[in-house]
């Protein structure tokens, strides 16, 4: 196939799936359905287009190109797998007060939970549903590995870290440093919050952190109905008009069926995107909007006329980076007070900043079990939960072993977005002070770097901001405080 008729075909399989992912997160179907989309675009994903592509890895474009042919070859492979699993998902539901609750929705009601052993009740639930999944997501990660084979690739870490330039061994590294440097003061932090729940550590699950960093005591800071205006009145500081984005809409009504995350559809960059949350009130829906935000601006303002390979492909190290420069403003002191109207917000700042070295521990973490996992190494349901025990110091469900994996290292993606995200968010700072974010300037600024779409990677743009390149120490010392 030309790489001509390639990219066109490509853009157009891109807006079907993204469109599919759009309408069954949103909750406006009840099934979700990738295979037919598959079979009409198999041409893509045939083994001589995808091996002929992978000899034409010398250019940028062609290396993007190669890096999507592959991942959506696998993909293919298992996309009955994917769907059908979507599918149970959708129609799981959980037993709780009497009722059928949606599987989806059970994470709200586990955030909202006061209760201690409710709490711990409700999520022993959710990981029996969980463990309903596992073989079905067995056999897919089986699947993935042996189509990965006929592709002549020898290892599934090795095929990741080459096709999305993640230099693993050096990332590994770095995260290994952030665990050790950030263990006394998390220790520290986490041992406090939890005493305000009436726990210690040792006794504390992962559904104890979803109610902590639900965080109702701080939800007069955040009122829900302020949520959509205050994201108009932080972008319009920036010279950016959400009214007049005729090609962004929001979408924030309740569904029964609706993804608890929030997230962006990019159906065409950059004339149609949607940005999706199902707000259940609190700091966290403000984090979710301004996160997703920084995606929909991207896309938006992505140049048109850019190749498929840079308007869709490319490092998502950039677009998360963005991401994430956007949802750090909710523990932006300045932006508390001048935003917000929020007076004495230092007790909320700490918070926050706990709940970022959470994160970080935390995909930290699953780096260094995602490589394990793809290894073959032992019984990884029991090492999922021992070696996320070590690292954030409460109890993990062994059930959820395999739920927690996102397909091709996106997790090393975020790392390195969250490096990416203080470097330019020290850029924007040096240049126009820590009001930043209410500089029109800066937006322009933004703009430009989003009109770029995803042509360069993280790497480069930290060099181009006066970098050596991605460097973590600057993260480290932040979560250190």
């Amino acid at each position: 196939m030309e790489r001509g008729t390639f990219e066109e075909r490509a853009e157009q399989f891109e807006e079907a799936i993204t469109r599919e992912d759009y309408l069954s997160g949103a909750g406006l179907k009840d099934t979700f359905e990738i295979a037919p989309i598959y079979e009409r675009y198999a041409d893509l994903f045939s083994d001589e287009t995808v091996r002929g592509l992978l000899d034409q890895r010398q250019t940028k474009e062609g290396q993007y190109l190669a890096s999507f042919a592959t991942f959506r070859y696998l993909e293919n492979s298992v996309k009955g797998l994917t769907q059908e699993g979507m599918n149970r998902v959708m129609k799981m539901t959980v037993s709780w007060d009497s009722q059928e609750i949606p599987f989806r929705s059970a994470p709200v009601a586990l955030a909202n939970e006061p209760d201690p052993d409710r709490r711990h009740e409700l999520q022993r639930r959710i990981m029996d549903m969980t463990a309903e999944l596992n073989p079905l997501l067995s056999k897919r990660q089986q699947e993935l590995g042996r189509a990965m084979s006929s592709l002549g690739f020898t290892g599934y870490v090795a095929m990741c870290d080459q096709l999305r330039d993640l230099d693993l061994a050096n990332l590994t590294g770095w995260m290994k440093l952030l665990l050790a440097r950030t263990a006394d003061s998390y220790a520290q932090r986490l041992g406090y919050y939890l005493r305000r729940l009436g726990l210690s550590p040792n006794e504390a699950y992962t559904g104890d952190l979803t109610y902590l960093f639900r965080a109702p005591e701080y939800d007069s800071l955040f009122p829900k109905e302020a949520l959509v205006s205050t994201l108009r009145k932080t972008l319009i500081e920036l010279g950016l008009d959400l009214a007049a984005q005729h090609n962004l809409e929001l979408d924030i009504e309740s569904r029964p069926l609706k993804s608890p995350r929030a997230f962006c559809a990019p159906i065409r960059v950059p004339e149609e995107v949607k940005l999706v949350i199902s707000p259940r009130g609190g700091q966290d829906d403000y984090r979710a909007i301004l996160h997703e935000s920084g995606h929909a601006e991207h896309a938006i303002f992505t140049a048109p006329d850019l190749p498929f390979a840079f308007k869709r492909l490319g490092d998502n190290s950039v677009t998360e980076g963005y991401a994430f420069l956007f949802d750090n403003l909710v523990q932006n002191r300045r932006w508390l007070s001048t935003v917000l109207g929020v007076s004495n917000g230092e007790g909320y700042v700490q918070f926050a900043l706990f709940y970022k070295c959470y994160m970080l521990r935390r995909y930290a973490t699953k780096l260094l079990y995602e490589q394990e996992l793809h290894a073959g190494q032992g019984d990884m349901a029991q090492r999922y939960a021992a070696l996320f025990e070590k690292s954030l110091l409460v109890r993990h469900w062994p059930q959820n072993y395999l739920a927690d994996v996102d397909d091709f290292f996106y997790s090393a993606q975020y790392i390195r977005a969250w490096i990416f995200e203080v470097q330019i968010r020290r850029y924007l700072q040096g240049k126009w002070g820590d009001d930043w974010f209410r500089n029109p300037a800066a937006g322009q600024f933004l703009v430009g770097l989003y009109h770029r779409g995803q042509k360069d990677n993280a790497d480069e743009l930290a060099r181009e901001l006066g970098y050596r390149g991605l460097d973590p120490e600057p993260l480290i010392e932040e979560l250190i405080g």
